[in-house]
Formats: structure tokens, sequence, C-alpha cells
């Protein structure tokens, strides 16, 4: 089948590209009853804005899934169970992602199966596949063998270390010839398409209009950096973004902001939401669950309705009545209602968008694939990796900016190291 690749520095359009890719691969092979378009993504929060995209395409409106690599290897193993015991998978733990998607890899590397995936997916396109681990591009690159693949990807934007070199970038142009986009369509000011262009090849960036490195002496002076930024950004939204949570300079500054005016300007206060990862809702909920091994299902209720009410948290209480009244089982485990509740929290994830808020606060890795009209950075002590994984890093924060950007260094000391030196 077809194989196309498509390459390019971040605000290059891949996305659109794979977007304008879908639409001619449909028109030169309609899609025939009952086939849908199947669109892959590594992370749940890219997965809700690749789905968005394809809305627009009117060719396949109604007629596209978008899931993420793990949960597609999770359906190909319960579809396929007997085969995959036969080929020697051992029983797997609902946790063990990347042994699901390494057996579900050999699974696409049946003819059968590949073919199974081809008659209700003839079309499949990955994007961001520079984060896909072995496990992940096995099963991508199985697929290229029957269906029409269609990827995107950019070494540079790949923050795992062990990705290096990146083991897809590598098979894509060993497969075919990537089509390499150059010309940046997220933004046209030339201090920002500078800045981002000199650190993607080694560089120092330097301030220009649109782009400041501002060195604080600890985070009183880092909160009126970013209080002022605010102010001035002349509407429009904004992300503050952190390579690391670590030693807590992100969140010390971000609560400073919140709690009142700052500096000699009186700027603020400005409300600015963290967003959480799954794990860190699972973890915060988990932590305030009292709860015994063992318990009757009206115990289980009771603890579960002690906490924060959310959707996950209800789902799980009646998924405890649920079984309970069906006789399923008659008492509950504190591990059985944790993992539930990480599920839980993950599915609903999985349906429903976050609130757009107009600050926002988040890890590099969050902001992947997203693109707002201002970004502060917020860079601290604690960055680990080497001088390459900083630049990245630096990098992937930076171009998720529009229109300004600037980064608030916690000390004047780390402007002598990489990637600021």
């Amino acid at each position: 089948m077809t194989l196309i690749a498509v390459e390019g520095a971040a605000g290059c359009g891949k996305t659109v590209r794979l977007m304008e890719l879908v639409s001619q691969t449909i028109e030169e092979s309609p899609l025939l009853e009952g086939q849908r378009v199947l669109a892959l993504t590594f992370m749940h929060g890219a997965r809700r804005r690749l789905n968005e995209k394809l809305r627009g395409i009117e060719a396949v409106r109604g007629r596209v899934e978008c899931v993420t690599v793990d949960s597609f290897a999770q359906r190909l193993l319960r579809r396929w169970r007997g085969l995959a015991r036969a080929l020697g998978m051992p029983p797997l733990q609902a946790d063990q992602y990347d042994e699901q998607c390494d057996w579900a890899g050999a699974l696409l590397e049946c003819p059968e199966v590949r073919a199974w995936v081809a008659i209700s997916f003839p079309v499949v396109l990955v994007d961001e596949s520079q984060d896909l681990k072995p496990e992940r591009l096995r099963m991508v690159s199985a697929l290229a063998e029957s269906v029409s693949l269609l990827v995107a990807a950019d070494e540079f934007q790949c923050l795992s270390q062990e990705l290096r070199p990146n083991p897809c970038v590598t098979w894509l142009r060993a497969a075919c010839k990537p089509v390499v986009l150059t010309e940046i369509r997220r933004t046209d000011v030339q201090a920002l398409l500078t800045a981002a262009a000199t650190i993607r090849g080694g560089g120092v960036a330097q301030n220009g209009q649109g782009f400041k490195v501002l060195a604080a002496k600890g985070s009183p002076m880092a909160g009126t950096y970013l209080a002022n930024a605010l102010a001035w950004r002349k509407g429009g939204n904004a992300a503050v973004i952190t390579p690391s949570l670590k030693g807590g300079f992100a969140q010390k500054v971000v609560a400073q902001v919140g709690q009142g005016p700052c500096g000699k300007q009186q700027n603020g206060p400005y409300t600015i939401r963290w967003e959480q990862s799954d794990s860190d809702e699972v973890a915060k909920l988990i932590e305030m669950l009292e709860l015994a091994n063992n318990v009757t299902a009206v115990e289980a209720v009771t603890a579960l309705q002690r906490l924060p009410h959310s959707g996950a948290v209800r789902e799980v209480i009646s998924w405890v009545r649920r079984q309970a009244r069906t006789g399923a089982t008659t008492s509950f485990g504190r591990q059985e209602v944790e993992k539930a509740i990480a599920r839980q929290v993950q599915l609903r994830r999985q349906r429903y968008a976050a609130d757009h808020a107009t600050f926002s606060a988040m890890t590099v890795q969050q902001a992947k694939n997203r693109e707002f009209d201002g970004v502060v950075v917020l860079w601290p002590y604690q960055v680990g990796g080497d001088d390459e994984h900083k630049r990245r890093l630096l990098y992937n924060a930076i171009t998720r900016a529009r229109r300004w950007c600037a980064v608030v260094l916690q000390s004047e000391d780390l402007l002598k190291g990489a990637p600021f030196a």
C-alpha cells in the first residue's frame, strides 16, 4: 500500500498537510460502506485536537476514529486474544502499555490481522510520530503493509533522550522519501522565527521584538516578569510553560501572580490554571481515599463520596453499585478501587476536553502540538538532561507562541549554561 511521510519544524503545518493528504487519498479511493479513517496519536490531548481538525474534512465527516496508539493496541489484543496467546503472549497487567503495544505489533505482523484492520480502516494517519517508542513503531510499520499510511514527524520535537537517533524518523526515511515542509505558518514574528531557528541549529537565541530572555533574581522578580508579560500582552490567550516542576519554582511564581499585584507596576493578580496529567489527578484522588482492604459496597461508596466531586468519582461509585447489584462481587479491595479510579480518569480525559482558560500553566510535554497567542517559559535550576535535551525543551516551549514569548530564568547563573550559552 501507500506510505507518505511529512517532516518539518514546529509550526510548519505538518498536521494541516496530513489533513490535505487525507482528503486527497479519499478523493482518489473513496471509502466504502462501513469504512473509516483511523487517526492514531500518542497523547490524549493530541487525540482531541486531531479529532477537531478531522471534523473539518467534509469527505470523512462522521467517518473518523481517533484514538491513542495504546487504546488501539488494547482493542487488537481483545479481538485477537487467542492468536496472541498462540504467539506466546503472557498475561499482561492493564498498565503494561509498552508490552501491550509490542504484542499488538506482533499481531499486526500477521497478514490476517492486517487485513482485518484494512477492511475497516483503509486509511491510517499518525501525527507526532517521532514520539513513538519501538513497541509502538512496530505497530505502525506493520500497518504500512496493508493500508494507506500518512505520517507526520519532526525529530527535534522528540523529548525522549532514549529515542536518539529517532527510530521512527529513521524508519520513515528508509521506507520512503518524506515531504519536507520549510515555511513556518504559526507565526510571522521575526524574533520568534529567528529564536526558534537559532536554538534548533544549536545556537543561542537573542532578544528581539516579540522574544525576550529575562534572568530573575529569585521567585519574586520572576513573578513580576510574569505579571508584566500578561499585562502587556494586548489581548489573546497565554500559556505558562515550564520544562520541570522540580524545586517548585514554577508553582511558586504562578501562585505569587495569583495572590496580588506584583512589582512596581502592580500588575495582577492573574488566575492561572495548572493543567493536570492523568497520573497527577489519580495520585491526588488515591491519596485522599480513606479505604481499608476488602470492604463492602456500602463502605466503598461512603469512602468515594468523601472525595472531591468529579465525573470520574461518580463513575466509580456507579461501578461499585453495579457490581454489588449484579452479584459480581460482595467485597472490594483497595487496589481494585484504585484501578477503577485510574481507569475512569483516563476514560473521561479521552472523551472530554479540558476547559479553555485564558491563562494556563503546564509542562513542555503537556504543551506539545498546541499553540497560544503568548507564552511565558519559566526555566528553573532543576532541568535534567544533556545540552541537546535542554535545547529541545526550550525549542518546544517557545514554538508554541504565535505573537510573543518571554523566557524567565530563575537565576542569572542559568545564562552561563545551555541552552542560553
